[in-house]
């Protein structure tokens, strides 16, 4: 008599979502606090020096001036870009969490990988079930989103990347894994709004472009191809690919 391998029926987390974004936050803003000490640092070296700078004469002292004030500029740019990249990433983890706690509160037969990391990248969510494989790009963007047949718009302008190929290579990570183990039935990739208004109809370059609240319905019009200790199954295989974040 053969044994079949144990499946958890049941939403299961591997890992938590929005990690990965919540420590890019967290070193953005470590990076940032680093260019205020140095920036610190600058002003008082120059404060504590303003007599010897003096006594370089009036071409000197106004070389190391022009140079202090533009080493004072460059840190504030900088300072001020890795704070507002900080605070993307805030954003993005609130999203991932949002979209985590949804996800978790799906009913048994949903398998969930959260934040998994492929060694090329993290995905933010891997839904595994009845209806298929789903990788789920989150995207905490607010406003309209369009799609031109080309690229995906916000109002009527071009994200700051390429969301699609994101979301392809995304999926495409899963697949290889998928590959390894002969199973044939393909991951499918999403991009998931929490914040915008998505006017897409339809698929956009092969990808679904939802929003969160749209996505249960979503989910529910699809037809079944496997059943739960299948989908349990191929959970576990695409689980033990995901490398330690």
């Amino acid at each position: 008599m053969s044994m079949q391998p144990e499946v958890r029926k049941r939403a299961t987390v591997a890992n938590i979502a929005g990690g990965s974004t919540r420590k890019m936050a967290a070193y953005r803003y470590v990076v940032a606090l680093s260019i205020l000490v140095l920036l610190w640092l600058g002003i008082y070296i120059y404060a504590n020096n303003v007599r010897n700078i003096v006594s370089l004469g009036l071409p000197g002292t106004m070389a190391v001036g022009a140079g202090f004030i533009l080493f004072i500029k460059y840190l504030e740019k900088k300072g001020a870009n890795v704070i507002d990249r900080a605070k993307h990433a805030d954003r993005g983890a609130v999203a991932e969490e949002k979209v985590g706690d949804f996800l978790n509160s799906l009913p048994e037969g949903n398998f969930i990988i959260h934040d998994f990391n492929s060694g090329k990248g993290n995905i933010d969510h891997v839904l595994i079930n009845t209806k298929g494989i789903f990788t789920l790009e989150t995207k905490s963007h607010k406003g309209d989103v369009t799609f031109d047949g080309e690229k995906l718009l916000r109002g009527n302008r071009p994200f700051e990347k390429d969301f699609l190929n994101q979301a392809w290579a995304e999926c495409f990570a899963v697949r290889n894994v998928l590959q390894g183990w002969g199973i044939t039935l393909k991951a499918e990739p999403i991009i998931l709004f929490t914040n915008a208004y998505v006017k897409v109809r339809g698929k956009a370059k092969g990808v679904e472009i939802l929003s969160l609240k749209y996505l249960p319905k979503f989910l529910e019009r699809l037809p079944d191809h496997q059943t739960i200790p299948e989908a349990g199954r191929i959970y576990n295989r695409v689980k033990a690919a995901c490398l330690p974040n």
